[in-house]
């Protein structure tokens, strides 16, 4: 290995004939370097079942069709590309492909998980370290390129995740292009090489152990630091049952080595893998009964209704290709769903409410857990944009505040700009002709311009508000979210401010407007992430303006026309769902 690595040109040139600098580099392999045997590997996966039979109810591994990993593998250099979720992950792709195929994977882990007892166990199963930063130590950079030229050289199958770290939300992360570029550039210099075919994997847990303390964060609390003690709390959950993992694999994307531009090759690289992964994210009982409790803002509902509205959600999956979990196909969904609620209400995060005098049972999302569910409804929330934004404008259709074709697409815009801090989205042209098939598929007739949506009798118009009526509430909380961040900027809207006090004021407004009850529902329309999200917002409509580490309101009319429109939104999406649901 140490001798691969010093091959490797770029290193080759910075040591050479420095035996100080030669001992550096093999101290820094010593720190990264993965010890993973076919022995190890067999021994972990042995206490991998055994884990896995504990805690788990089983893996849910998918190829794309007629996909031959095996074969592939042996004909390719094959990088993996997965989200992250949780410190399950560098367990689950590795467990799975022993078990399926024998074959051992290289994962790229950071130097954060390098303690005892779970990092020499990490190490042996296949994970090598690196270090959070290293941008000024070109040794360190060069050494660690090196090592990936060995894996690639070897034709090991390296893992990487894409986002950079685990996902604290739920949401997929934008990708960060260090790693893409790397590979790309070590690559470049193998003589000979096999193809380079990176396969993104979506990756969605029923699930995830470090759920609370995403919570935290979430509302404030700083990160805490991975250390022995706190890795060795997984062991509690042995009286927990942690549902299944589904790991998807997507469609293998031949990487371009023959760029000329290796910054624009790593960004579309890197984007294309994100756009795959996200279009992958697989619809699973948890993440689907989180959409549907979290859309009732007291998240009460009967047995029956949650039922009917699974029935729905995976019908409209199935019809415009939403990957779902084989658990929610056919006869299977409703045994699903019933040991999805059973698994929230054994974990303590849904409460059983009985009316006896109704003779009914209901169930609800406990208000302190709402924001631990929410992470899940955010894992798949981006595949129902394009039915949520049709319901929004079916509002402002009907009240008249969209006249015509050019303000409906006007509003579709709009709604795609705000919603694009918090999603992967689809592209404009992918937004508006779903919206044309959905609505084709709504009146049983081909509609091909958005124009001919106001030829509609009140009745057509209205059977479509009712069929895509099942998303209306989707996005409420985040619609709400960003309500809290104007009115905060409305009270800053004569003086400077910083990013912690307008934090720090918009809890304080959010907690106020929720006791009041007016338009504030959701528990979950105020995290630091979505009132982060709504002030990179903001700055792209130019509300506002930094100047040196401070915040500046420079448009403080449109801050309160923006106000009053959100109420405005709010008020009449209330009133129009209690006329559909009448």
């Amino acid at each position: 290995m140490r001798e691969t690595c010093l091959s490797y040109e770029k290193l080759a040139k910075r040591v050479n004939g420095r035996p100080d600098q030669i001992a550096k580099v093999h101290k820094i392999l010593d720190e990264i370097r993965s010890d993973l045997t076919s022995e190890t590997i067999n021994r972990f996966g042995q206490m991998i079942d055994y884990t896995v039979g504990k805690l788990y109810d089983g893996i849910n591994f998918e190829l794309p069709k007629g996909l031959d990993f095996k074969k592939l593998s042996e004909e390719n250099n094959i990088i993996l590309v997965p989200n992250h979720q949780s410190h399950a992950d560098y367990i689950g792709m590795s467990y799975v492909l022993w078990n399926e195929y024998r074959s051992t994977i290289y994962i790229a882990g950071g130097i954060n998980l390098n303690i005892f007892p779970i990092g020499p166990l990490f190490r042996k199963s296949g994970c090598f370290f690196i270090r959070r930063s290293f941008n000024n130590d070109i040794l360190y950079k060069l050494t660690l390129e090196s090592y990936v030229y060995y894996l690639l050289v070897n034709k090991k199958t390296i893992e990487f995740f894409f986002e950079g770290g685990r996902s604290r939300t739920g949401k997929l992360l934008p990708p960060r292009f260090g790693f893409f570029s790397m590979i790309l550039e070590t690559y470049s210099q193998i003589k000979n090489p096999l193809p380079l075919l990176f396969i993104p994997v979506s990756i969605s847990h029923e699930v995830v152990p470090e759920q609370k303390s995403h919570v935290r964060e979430l509302d404030g609390k700083k990160k805490e630091k991975e250390t022995s003690k706190g890795l060795l709390k997984i062991f509690k959950l042995m009286n927990k049952k942690l549902g299944t993992i589904h790991i998807k694999m997507n469609e293998p994307i031949v990487a371009n080595t023959h760029y000329t531009d290796l910054k624009k090759a790593t960004q579309d690289l890197a984007f294309e893998c994100y756009r795959s992964v996200g279009k992958g994210m697989m619809v699973t009982p948890t993440s689907l009964l989180a959409l549907i409790m979290l859309d009732e803002p007291n998240g009460a509902m009967i047995w029956e209704s949650i039922l009917a509205k699974s029935q729905h959600i995976i019908k409209y999956c199935e019809q415009y290709n939403v990957p779902v979990s084989s658990s929610l196909k056919g006869e299977r969904l409703e045994k699903s769903m019933v040991i999805s609620l059973d698994l929230q209400i054994e974990n303590g995060k849904v409460k059983v409410i009985k009316a006896e005098k109704l003779g009914k049972v209901y169930y609800a999302i406990k208000e302190e857990n709402r924001l631990e569910l929410l992470y899940f409804k955010n894992t798949i929330l981006h595949h129902f944009l394009v039915p949520g934004f049709i319901f929004s404008s079916w509002v402002y259709v009907f009240t008249g505040h969209i006249k015509d074709e050019n303000d409906l697409k006007k509003f579709y815009l709009y709604q795609r700009k705000q919603m694009k801090y918090e999603f992967y989205l689809p592209t404009i042209k992918e937004l508006y002709k779903l919206s044309l098939l959905i609505i084709s598929d709504c009146l049983g007739r081909k509609v091909t311009d958005l124009s001919e949506v106001f030829n509609l009798t009140h009745l057509e118009a209205y059977s479509i508000a009712k069929k895509v009526g099942g998303f209306s509430r989707s996005y409420s909380h985040i619609h709400e979210g960003y309500y809290i961040g104007l009115l905060a900027l409305k009270h800053f809207s004569d003086k400077p401010f910083t990013l912690e006090k307008f934090l720090q004021a918009s809890k304080e407004i959010f907690e106020m407007e929720a006791s009041h009850g007016r338009l504030i529902k959701y528990r979950e329309s105020y995290s630091l992430p979505l009132l982060k999200n709504s002030m990179l917002y903001f700055e792209n409509l130019k509300l506002i303006e930094k100047d040196h580490g401070e915040i500046i309101v420079v448009k403080k009319e449109e801050v309160g026309h923006l106000i009053e429109k959100y109420v405005t939104y709010l008020n009449e999406l209330l009133t129009f769902n209690l006329k559909l649901e009448n």
